[in-house]
């Protein structure tokens, strides 16, 4: 299988990027072929099997809103992939990651929503096989613009936009919060999973600066 990995890292971001590269490489779908899309402003050096699609950084929260059109913008070459997910790029892969992920339309449950009705919960990590995921994304991005547009922006930006759509078109997996574990859940022994992909802690307010 041919599995492209959409990472966005502008201004402070960028430096998380050699890290979950190196993750992916190690932990994340092993024997497919794997390569990456990095959308940033920064001139950066990347291996081969990662490509850099140039975009203007913007100030909080447009990096993150606009993610959806900034895939559109790529979709000729998202499209010659099986399969595509996105990562935010302060993340880490801690544990193998595998075929279990592989399905059209994939989300995974928001780390501290996991003991909420099912009906109350949100999403957060995405993907699956390109053609449903692009269909998602064209749909979102022109949401957004629209919403701008209006000078509307949805309460929690795009996680907004995605979870409205995944009401409407149910994912077919829904990961668990193995897949988006917070990184202070580490060891507390009473939280109910397994860590494989971690959302690192970090200073929101320092990085967006």
């Amino acid at each position: 299988m041919k599995i492209l990995i959409l990472t966005i890292a502008t201004n402070k971001y960028i430096q998380f990027v050699e890290r979950l590269y190196d993750n992916i490489e190690e932990k994340f779908l092993n024997g497919h072929e794997i390569q990456g899309l990095l959308f940033t402003e920064h001139d950066v050096e990347t291996s081969d099997n990662i490509k850099v699609s140039q975009i203007e950084h913007e100030d909080w929260p447009m990096p993150t809103l606009k993610r959806y059109n900034y895939f559109v913008k790529e979709k000729d070459y998202i499209s010659q992939f099986d399969y595509c997910y996105y990562f935010d790029v302060d993340m880490g892969i801690v544990s193998e990651v595998g075929d279990e992920i592989l399905s059209d339309l994939v989300a995974t449950m928001h780390p501290y929503q996991s003991f909420y009705p099912k009906e109350q919960r949100t999403y957060d990590l995405n993907g699956g096989s390109t053609k449903r995921f692009m269909e998602m994304a064209e749909i979102l991005a022109d949401r957004v613009n629209k919403d701008l547009e209006n000078d509307v922006i949805a309460l929690w930006h795009d996680e907004s936009q995605m979870n409205r759509y995944l009401i409407d078109n149910p994912p077919t997996l829904s990961l668990t919060p193995s897949y988006c574990f917070a990184e202070e859940q580490m060891y507390n022994s009473e939280y109910p999973y397994d860590a494989k992909i971690i959302a690192l802690k970090k200073d929101h307010n320092e990085l967006r600066s």
